[in-house]
Formats: structure tokens, C-alpha cells, sequence
């Protein structure tokens, strides 16, 4: 078997889809369950030892880690298809992971728990279901602060960046464009077209540039607030800490759809 400490593992973000439909093979999120399909072309399983996920669907005031070996599924959606809250994904947790990272995230004065109790998420089992069905790689979940303070998530992506050189993958589950109100609204307008253009084009300019830090001003671009409304940019932030993960390396886009024909999705990894 090979050496997977000589794996610099990747940090990138995907886009994990709304509710369980990805899995479902619901018809807009074919695009996005293809995607998650093919994460095996960026990263290379065989090798890895451990992914760290940080999800948009577990908000917390300190950030918060899955500690424990086991953890149930925790089903936080609504209206959906009864075989959807029957899904199973038997992963298991990875405790010294997670109380490593508990005890990096310490060093930099980031405040942080340990929770063995909290169940994986969709924003973690969903993906999870087709990025690596063989559920054979550790998982510790992450929380998001509810604060959505943009430099303090990128600054969570720093500290987690030492782990990928021993073969731990940071991926960041969450969507490039979340808004609610328009995703609902939308479904009775018959006019298609782009509504994120300027915003998606920000994302890919800075997480593609040697300056990707300039992420955390996400707020100041065209478009920002209409993409992610003022305190509701929870399926940002795990861009934002993938990002902060990349360290030095310029990103790349490995993913780009138009979902429902008017809103721009875009993924990103640094390798």
C-alpha cells in the first residue's frame, strides 16, 4: 500500500444541490449529481486518508467538529420523497482527526468544540452518496459560524491547510449562488435568464488568481447580495474555508452549470 503522508491532498468546493435531489435524480440537479460523480478525477482515494467537510447545513457560534467514530444521518429536509429519508451512508468518523483539528483551530484563538453527538447533514451525506459511494474514507464534519464573518472562514481554511500535506482532503459543501427567495419565485417565470453572471465571473476571477484572499470582499461585488442576501450566505462559507485551504496555489474551475437556466453553480479545487 502506498504512503498516503506523501499525498498533498486537494481542498475544493462543490456544489451539494438542493435537498436530496441530486440523489434523487431529480432533472435540475442532474448537472450537479454528475459533478459530484466525477470528484474522483480531482482526487485521488487510493490514496487519501481522511476528508475534513465543512457544510453549509451546521451553523454554530464557535466552530464545531464531529468527534465521534459513528454518526447518524440527520435528515434536515422537508417535503421530500419517502425513500429519501431512508438513505443510508455508513462512513465513519475519524476522533483523532478531529480532535486535531480541534486543537490547531485552538492554536490560532479560533473558539472551537468538539461534538459527538450531532449527526452528519445532507450537506454531507448527499455529496457523500456520489462523490465516494464505497463510504470507505474517514469524514469529519464541520461546522460554519453563524456569524458568516467572511475573514474568520477563510482564516479556518488556513489552519486547516497543514492537513492536506498528510492526506486529508478539505471540501467545502455548500452552493456558489443561494437565494432562497428567488430559487421559489423563479419556478413561475417562464423568461429564462442569467441572473448571477457578474457575481459567478467575481468568484471565478479571484479563486483562479494568486490573490484569492480577495474572497473575503465577496460582499463588495456586483451582484453579492442578490446571489447570498444579507445573513443568509450560510452556502458561501464553505467556499470561503476552501479557499483559505488552498494555501499558496491558484484554484481552478472544475465545474460550471446553469441551474434551471438562470442561476450560474461554479466548483473550484486547489491542488
Amino acid at each position: 500500500m502506498e504512503d498516503v503522508s506523501a499525498y498533498f491532498a486537494p481542498s475544493l468546493f462543490v456544489n451539494h444541490g438542493g435537498g436530496p435531489n441530486p440523489v434523487l435524480g431529480e432533472q435540475s440537479n442532474l448537472e450537479i449529481a454528475r459533478s459530484l460523480k466525477e470528484v474522483h478525477k480531482i482526487v485521488d482515494f487510493n490514496r487519501l486518508k481522511a476528508i475534513i467537510l465543512v457544510t453549509a447545513h451546521w451553523e454554530e457560534n464557535q466552530v464545531t467538529i464531529s468527534s465521534n467514530e459513528r454518526h447518524e444521518l440527520l435528515f434536515d429536509y422537508y417535503n421530500f420523497p419517502p425513500e429519501s429519508y431512508k438513505y443510508k451512508y455508513e462512513g465513519r468518523g475519524d476522533p483523532e482527526l478531529a480532535r486535531k483539528i480541534h486543537d490547531a483551530l485552538k492554536a490560532a484563538k479560533i473558539t472551537t468544540r468538539l461534538d459527538p453527538e450531532r449527526g452528519w447533514d445532507h450537506g454531507v451525506f448527499i455529496p457523500m452518496m456520489l462523490i465516494r459511494p464505497e463510504a470507505d474514507i474517514p469524514i469529519v464534519q464541520v461546522s460554519i459560524l453563524k456569524n458568516q464573518d467572511a475573514k474568520t472562514h477563510y482564516e479556518i481554511g488556513k489552519v486547516l491547510h497543514q492537513f492536506r500535506k498528510d492526506g486529508v482532503s478539505v471540501v467545502g459543501s455548500g452552493l456558489s449562488y443561494h437565494n432562497m427567495g428567488r430559487f421559489k419565485a423563479s419556478r413561475g417565470e417562464k423568461d429564462e435568464f442569467i441572473e448571477n453572471k457578474e457575481f459567478d465571473e467575481f468568484l471565478t476571477t479571484v479563486c483562479t488568481s494568486d490573490e484569492k484572499n480577495n474572497i473575503v470582499l465577496w460582499k463588495e461585488a456586483p451582484g453579492a447580495l442578490a446571489c447570498h442576501p444579507e445573513g443568509e450566505a450560510d452556502h458561501l462559507m464553505p467556499l470561503l474555508v476552501a479557499a483559505g485551504a488552498g494555501g499558496p496555489s491558484k484554484g481552478r474551475k472544475v465545474f460550471g452549470t446553469a441551474y434551471r437556466n438562470r442561476f450560474l453553480l461554479s466548483s473550484f479545487v486547489w491542488q
